[in-house]
């Protein structure tokens, strides 16, 4: 998918969300994680409103989510669906997938799980390799900065979708 017009990839997580505005996936307009430390509904609906302001795109990508996934909080789930209504009372386009789409398209290149995608990602857009945080072990949690890397699979896997 070859476009012009802007896009948004969103993916809300505990710590904010990761974003990218971009043409397509050589043309990056901006990436990064948006610290939101109330994670409520209204203030991510304030800075989804700044980033549609700001840049105008023409489509939304979201995180997406199946019914049966546990790892994804109640709170999380809310965000997404008000970003969706948000962005269709818009008359956005938006493309949404989960967790298991993302792996399926990075089983491809080798990587399925959240750190090997992550470090494929880091090859292919060298100015994360910065960014990208160490394997996790189960007594840590996620790096803030794995959220970017969440949100660059995210639009990746709509570029290979579409």
């Amino acid at each position: 998918m070859q476009t012009n017009e802007l896009i948004l990839a969103l993916y809300p997580n505990s710590a904010g969300m990761g974003y990218v505005i971009c043409e397509n996936p050589k043309e990056l307009i901006g990436y990064g994680v948006a610290r939101i430390k109330m994670i409520t509904k209204d203030v991510h609906l304030k800075r989804l409103e700044k980033f549609f302001d700001e840049y105008r795109p023409s489509l939304v990508i979201l995180r997406g989510y199946r019914d049966t996934d546990k790892r994804i909080s109640k709170r999380v789930i809310s965000i997404i669906n008000a970003f969706e209504k948000k962005a269709k009372n818009r008359g956005l386009p938006v493309f949404k997938y989960a967790r298991e789409d993302m792996k399926k398209t990075f089983l491809q290149f080798g990587s399925n799980t959240k750190y090997g995608i992550s470090k494929t990602i880091s090859t292919w857009y060298p100015e994360l390799k910065t960014r990208m945080p160490d394997l996790r072990k189960n007594t840590k949690g996620e790096h803030y900065q794995m959220g970017v890397f969440d949100v660059f699979a995210l639009m990746l896997t709509h570029f290979y979708v579409e």
